[in-house]
Order: structure tokens, then C-alpha cells, then sequence
């Protein structure tokens, strides 16, 4: 019975194609790093803490990086790694060194992002475009 019931949770849970585009991308030899949050804990900062990372080349962000996520609320950050230290750079007082991006920035931000407001509902394939953002 267990496992009938284990099988049934299993087969209601959607897959969801997930394609993320980076544009605005000006650095061609750095490094782009993508990170998805499902929660607010580590966000935007702390990537390791997203339950989606990808690190590649820049016309691999532009083409578009897929990921299979369930139903869910998901956050997106991009930035590119241009002095190649495998993290966010930022000043002193935390506004990055390096060129960003956050799902839903339609202007740069001037804030640190929050979570609810950069967050998407995924209930269909998606493509997600997010714009990277000079320091």
C-alpha cells in the first residue's frame, strides 16, 4: 500500500521544461553562473543555496540553459564572473562589482532584490529572459 501511495505522489508532481536566456551579456570570455532559489534563504547572494546552479560560457546563456523544475514559486539571479573569482563581487556596502541580472528586473536595481518580488509561479513551459545589468 505504501508504495502505491508513494507512486501516486510521484505521477502528480508536473515536470516543468524551464529555459532560461540571459541577454545584455557585453563580457564574451567570462563566465555566466545561474543560480534558482525556491526559498528565501541564501537568495540573491549565496548561489550554492539555489536548487539550480550552471556556470558556462556566454553564448550558452544566450542560447539558453534548460532545467526540469516542479510546480512552484522560483526566484532567477544571473551575474558574470568577469575577474573569474567563482563568486558575486561586490563593494563594500553590498551593490555588485559585476554584471547582474534578477527575474521581473525590467530597470537595474537599486536594492537588493527580495525574494516574493523576484519570484515566478512555474505551472507551464516557460522561457525566461533576464537582462544582465552593468555595476
Amino acid at each position: 500500500m505504501k508504495y502505491l501511495l508513494f507512486f501516486l505522489f510521484f505521477i502528480s508532481i508536473k515536470i516543468y521544461p524551464f529555459k532560461i536566456e540571459v541577454t545584455n551579456i557585453i563580457d564574451r570570455n567570462a563566465p555566466v553562473y545561474i543560480a534558482v532559489f525556491d526559498q528565501e534563504d541564501g537568495f540573491p547572494n549565496d548561489g550554492e543555496k539555489g536548487i539550480f546552479k550552471w556556470k558556462g560560457t556566454p553564448e550558452k546563456a544566450e542560447k539558453g540553459v534548460f532545467t526540469d523544475l516542479p510546480d512552484g514559486n522560483y526566484a532567477v539571479v544571473v551575474f558574470q564572473d568577469t575577474d573569474r573569482n567563482e563568486r558575486l563581487t561586490t563593494w563594500f556596502f553590498g551593490k555588485p562589482r559585476e554584471p547582474y541580472g534578477v527575474l521581473g528586473a525590467v530597470n537595474k536595481p537599486k536594492m537588493k532584490p527580495d525574494f516574493f518580488k523576484s519570484s515566478k509561479e512555474l505551472s507551464q513551459d516557460l522561457v525566461l529572459q533576464i537582462k544582465l545589468w552593468g555595476p
